[in-house]
């Protein structure tokens, strides 16, 4: 079977690349504080290590050239019209994933995210968002976005103590893996449960093959509590998404066009800090 041919368009400016720390949004406090789905989603952007864990489990087949600029630029919350008129559903998605190398979006590689949140606790572990969001996944296949997934964002508090468990703990010792000392932390594993538990729920309720499915852990509701894991990452799950068979070129034109005249509304996260130099060789 012959290779498909890649879909892409050049542009000239890019967002500014925002370093660790950096100000990237800003949000009323009061959807901080609630834990709204837009505060959520965009913690979960703006933790780029998480968030390409996120994205290597739904989207595997994509590997970014490492001696390149390269990663992916992020439009978060857009309304659905921007791109085409003639469509009101879904209203707005969630996030927009473009992936780029060197000067050039690989449009045919644009992945749409519909999030949900799931607001957890120790003493309601089962606890599920009002929808699963197959039907607004189904509508983005429907408009042709090539990848489509549905991600449940888990926020939840602590377990008490009492109910930690034992976990191994291992020193690395350089850049190819090795291990070092053997030790044992008591460590809180509620995230784990979550995790698992959430994209069971997910991976047994949905009915389209072609989307893609992810469950991570994105933050504790107490804010000491995240503070103290600030450094942190629990392991998403997740499946990845089919290529759609409908891909609407006239969707993946407009997405350019939106990119290149409004930059500054996209949210760069490379594969590598641009930052680092790449070494002789690659």
């Amino acid at each position: 079977m012959a290779p498909q041919k890649s879909y892409r368009r050049k542009f000239e400016r890019r967002p500014p690349y925002i370093p660790a720390g950096g100000f990237a949004f800003a949000l009323p406090r009061k959807l901080a504080e609630e834990n709204a789905e837009e505060a959520v989603t965009i913690s979960l952007i703006c933790h780029r290590r998480l968030f390409g864990e996120c994205y290597s489990r739904i989207f595997p087949d994509y590997r970014f050239a490492v001696s390149e600029i390269s990663g992916v630029f992020i439009l978060s919350f857009a309304e659905t019209r921007l791109f085409l008129s003639d469509v009101n559903r879904p209203g707005d998605i969630d996030l927009i994933i473009v992936p780029y190398e060197k000067d050039e979006l690989i449009l045919d590689q644009t992945f749409a995210l519909e999030v949900k949140v799931v607001r957890a606790s120790y003493e309601k572990q089962g606890k599920s968002p009002n929808e699963f969001g197959f039907s607004q996944g189904k509508a983005l296949l429907d408009m042709g976005f090539p990848y489509v997934g549905v991600a449940h964002l888990i926020v939840s508090d602590e377990s008490p103590q009492d109910a930690w468990r034992e976990m191994r703990r291992y020193e690395v010792l350089d850049e190819h893996g090795s291990l070092g000392h053997e030790g044992s932390d008591i460590v809180d594993h509620l995230p784990w449960i979550l995790v698992d538990r959430v994209y069971g729920r997910l991976s047994k309720a949905c009915m389209y093959e072609e989307l893609a499915l992810l469950s991570a852990f994105v933050k504790h509701s107490d804010e000491k509590v995240a503070a103290k894991y600030s450094g942190v990452i629990w392991m998403p799950a997740g499946r990845s998404a089919r290529r759609n068979s409908k891909i609407n070129l006239k969707l993946l034109d407009s997405i350019g066009q939106f990119f290149v005249s409004r930059p500054n509304c996209w949210f760069d996260s490379p594969s590598r800090d641009p930052r680092l130099e790449i070494p002789e060789g690659g």
